[in-house]
């Protein structure tokens, strides 16, 4: 079983949609005016859909996004003048650092520790 999809929801998808095409680099997968979807290289989409229910509450939900080379996505981050919501830091696992969306839903960066083999 794998997780083919998570959602955000949004104020103004119009908003959302160059922060996470030009400034992240996400690849466009599908689009029409109430709903985007972006697909990352492994096959999993992130949709972002406008909020047309009261359980929809943009600015709550989380998506992780695990990486290699953490350092220099983190300062290529900064580089794009992107406000940094959580600075990166080591944990026992590995590392992360978050951002936040123009609805102030958390990206969150991670890079696991390599086991030695």
């Amino acid at each position: 079983m794998n997780l083919d999809s998570a959602i955000f929801y949004s104020h103004d998808i119009q908003k959302v949609i160059p922060f996470y095409l030009d400034i992240l680099g996400f690849t466009l997968d599908y689009q029409n005016e109430r709903f985007v979807s972006f697909q990352f290289p492994n096959g999993a989409k992130l949709g972002i859909k406008n909020q047309t229910d009261e359980r929809e509450q943009p600015g709550f939900q989380t998506v992780f996004i695990e990486v290699e080379g953490i350092e220099e996505v983190y300062r290529a981050i900064q580089g794009k003048g992107i406000q940094i919501y959580k600075e990166l830091i080591e944990k026992p696992w590995g590392k992360e650092f978050s951002i936040l969306d123009p609805d102030e839903n958390k990206v969150l960066y991670i890079e696991r520790i390599k086991e030695k083999s």
